[in-house]
This record gives structure tokens, C-alpha cells and sequence, in this order.
């Protein structure tokens, strides 16, 4: 399902929904992502394409895709491994693709070693 365009982000402008077309809201490796994103900054009475130009949204969607970050890297070790388990490829493709984050997704990559144990994966 890499790259299939999803709408998991619903876009809210002080409560008032705007949208959840913003293609360009999560990265592709990120598609998995749901969630509502609620901004009182945000002009409310402009036309959509004029929202997807606002200056404020670049700035959101730098801070949703470290929060998902954040929050990846704060989970156990063993929701972890399920996690990498199903979504592995799309941590491993965006660090191919997110220059801005690859660091951040480097620290999330996990692989198979001869050192470990039956399904274990190394950091």
C-alpha cells in the first residue's frame, strides 16, 4: 500500500472542518498516519487551494511528522517490534526519501543479525 493515496488527516480550522484532502499533509512513508489536526491560526473563510499555500501548514506538517516520530521512538520494545514488523519499509524508504528526518528515521531502522536470536532484530 506504499505511495496509495490515503486521507488520514482531517484538517479542522477552529473546529470547523476544512478538509482531509491534503495529499501533501504526510509523507508517503507516513501514509499509515491517522489522526484530526485542529488550528485556531489558520485563516477559516479563504478557498482550499489558498490554505494548501499558507506558510502555517508547512510549518504543521514539519510538526506532525516529528511528533509521529517522536512517538514511534517512545514506544516499548515489544509494540515496537509490531510496529516494524508491519511498516518496517516504510520507516526504510523514508529515510531514502526524507533528507529533513533521516536522521530521526535512522534511530528507528532495525535489522535481522546472525547475533541474534530467531526473529530479533538488531538497532
Amino acid at each position: 500500500d506504499y505511495g496509495k493515496a490515503v486521507d488520514n488527516i482531517k484538517m479542522y480550522v477552529k473546529r470547523v472542518f476544512i478538509t482531509d484532502d491534503f495529499e501533501e499533509m504526510m509523507p508517503k512513508y507516513l501514509s499509515f498516519v491517522k489522526g484530526v489536526v485542529d488550528s485556531d491560526d489558520l485563516p477559516l473563510n479563504v478557498s482550499r487551494e489558498t490554505l494548501q499555500q499558507n506558510k502555517l501548514l508547512r510549518v504543521i506538517k514539519k510538526k506532525l511528522v516529528r511528533k509521529a516520530l517522536d512517538m514511534l521512538k517512545k514506544m516499548s520494545e515489544e509494540d515496537y517490534k509490531k510496529f516494524y514488523n508491519e511498516f518496517g519499509t516504510n520507516v526504510k524508504l523514508g529515510v531514502m526519501e526524507d533528507h529533513s528526518n533521516r536522521n530521526r528515521l535512522a534511530k528507528l531502522l532495525r535489522w535481522q543479525s546472525s547475533r541474534m536470536r530467531g526473529d530479533d532484530l538488531s538497532a
